[in-house]
C-alpha cells in the first residue's frame, strides 16, 4: 500500500489522495503533448549536429515512454478498468511513467550534448529547463512524481556542463543545478497547495451534501417516509406560482384514513404506525407522474399536489389512490363501513370559481373531503360546481 504524504492526515486522507490522483491523470494529456512537441523540436534543431542514429534512438525511447503513459491514461479513463485497480496502483504507475520520462529526457542531457557548439548546448539546456519548469504544475499533485521526473533531467545536464571544464560551462552547470533545486522546492509548495485546495473542496462538497440531506430530512415524514406538511406547503406554493405563470390548472387532493382512532384503540399504536406506513406508501405509489407529490400533513391526514391536472383527472387519481388502499386489505374490525382500512378523499382544482389562492384550493379540497365523509366515507368527492 502506498504511504501517504506525511502532511495528509485525518479521515479524508484517502479521499484527498484519490482526488489528487484523478487530477494528475486529467493533466497528463498536456504533459504528453508538450513532451512530444519539444522532442520533435529538439530533434530538428540538433539534426546534423548529433549523430542521426543517436537522435533517432533517443526519440524512439521517448515515443515509447509516451505511448506507455498514454495507454495508462486510457486505462485510467475507462470506468470499468479503473474500479478493478486500487488507487495506490494507479499512483505508482503514474509515478513510474514520470520517472521513465525523466530518465529519457535526462539521457538527452548526456547523449545529445553537443561537445563544441555552445548554441546547441544552450538550446538543449533551455528545452530541458522548460520541461523541468513545466512539470511543476502537471506532476506536483502526486507525491514523488515530480522529483522522479526532474532529478534525472537536472543531474545529467549539470554533469555535462561541468565536465566541459571551463569556467563558463561550470557556472552554467551550477545555474542548472540551482534552478533544479528551486523547482523541487516550488513543486513541494505547489503539492501542498493542491492538497489544501482539494481538502477544502471535499469539505465544501461534504458540507453541501450534508446540508442537502438535512433539508431533505426536514421535508420527509419520519414515520411514513413520504413528504411532510412543510414539503406539501412548499410544493403547493411552487406549483401554484408555476401554474399561474403558465395558466395551467393545479389540483389538490385531501385524504383521511376512515375511523383511524378506532383502529388505534382496537389494534394499538404500533399497529397504527404500521398501518400509516403501508397506506402512505400505497397512496404515493398510486401517483404515476414525477411531478405529483404526496404528503402526510397530520395524524391520519394526507394531501396530494397534482400539477397541470384538471378536476376530472384529479378525480381519477383520487379513485386510484382509494383503490390502492382498499387492495392492501388491512383488517379494520372496528370500522362501521368495511372490515378493512379505507380512505375518504376530497378533490379540488384551481380552475374553480371560488379558488383564487393556495389557501382557497386547500379549503376547497377539505370541503370536498368533508362531503365524502358525509356521504358515508370510502369514496371520492369533488368540489361542487
Amino acid at each position: 500500500m502506498e504511504t501517504a504524504a506525511p502532511d495528509l492526515i485525518g479521515p479524508r486522507e484517502e479521499d484527498i489522495l484519490s482526488a489528487l490522483t484523478e487530477q494528475a491523470y486529467r493533466q497528463l494529456p498536456i504533459a504528453l503533448v508538450v513532451s512530444l512537441v519539444n522532442a520533435l523540436l529538439l530533434t530538428g534543431v540538433l539534426w546534423g549536429g548529433i549523430e542521426k542514429a543517436t537522435l533517432l534512438i533517443w526519440l524512439a525511447c521517448l515515443v515509447s515512454v509516451t505511448a506507455f503513459r498514454f495507454r495508462t491514461l486510457r486505462a485510467f479513463s475507462d470506468p470499468q478498468r479503473r474500479i478493478r485497480v486500487d488507487d495506490a496502483v494507479w499512483r505508482r504507475v503514474f509515478v513510474a511513467g514520470a520517472c521513465a520520462a525523466g530518465f529519457v529526457w535526462g539521457g538527452a542531457g548526456l547523449f545529445l550534448f553537443h561537445p563544441s557548439s555552445l548554441a546547441h548546448q544552450v538550446f538543449l539546456a533551455f528545452v530541458l529547463g522548460g520541461m523541468v519548469a513545466g512539470g511543476v504544475p502537471l506532476l506536483s499533485p502526486l507525491n514523488r512524481a515530480y522529483p522522479c521526473f526532474a532529478i534525472p533531467i537536472v543531474l545529467p545536464m549539470t554533469l555535462s556542463m561541468v565536465l566541459v571544464g571551463d569556467r563558463v560551462h561550470w557556472i552554467m552547470g551550477m545555474m542548472i543545478l540551482i534552478f533544479g533545486i528551486a523547482m523541487l522546492s516550488s513543486s513541494a509548495r505547489v503539492r501542498r497547495l493542491f492538497q489544501d485546495a482539494t481538502d477544502m473542496r471535499l469539505k465544501l462538497a461534504s458540507s453541501i451534501a450534508e446540508g442537502s440531506a438535512l433539508q431533505e430530512m426536514l421535508r420527509i415524514d419520519e414515520l411514513t417516509r413520504i413528504g411532510n406538511r412543510r414539503f406539501f406547503e412548499e410544493q403547493l406554493g411552487n406549483e401554484w406560482r408555476r401554474g399561474d405563470r403558465a395558466h395551467a390548472t393545479l389540483a389538490v387532493i385531501s385524504a383521511d384514513i376512515d375511523h383511524f382512532k378506532a383502529y388505534n384503540d382496537r389494534y394499538g399504536h404500533p399497529a397504527g404506525d404500521r398501518c400509516l406506513f403501508g397506506v402512505a406508501q400505497a397512496m404515493a405509489a398510486a401517483l404515476q407522474r414525477p411531478g405529483d407529490a404526496a404528503a402526510r400533513i397530520g395524524g391520519e391526514e394526507f394531501a396530494f399536489v397534482l400539477p397541470q391536472t384538471s378536476l376530472l383527472g384529479a378525480e381519477q387519481v383520487a379513485e386510484r389512490i382509494r383503490e390502492a388502499v382498499w387492495d392492501l386489505n388491512i383488517p379494520h374490525a372496528a370500522s362501521p363501513i368495511a372490515e378493512r382500512v379505507t380512505v375518504s378523499l376530497g378533490v379540488a382544482s384551481s380552475d374553480h370559481a371560488s379558488v383564487a389562492s393556495e389557501a382557497d384550493l386547500i379549503r376547497a379540497s377539505d370541503a370536498a373531503l368533508y362531503e365524502a365523509k358525509r356521504r358515508g366515507r370510502n369514496q371520492v368527492a369533488t368540489i361542487a360546481p
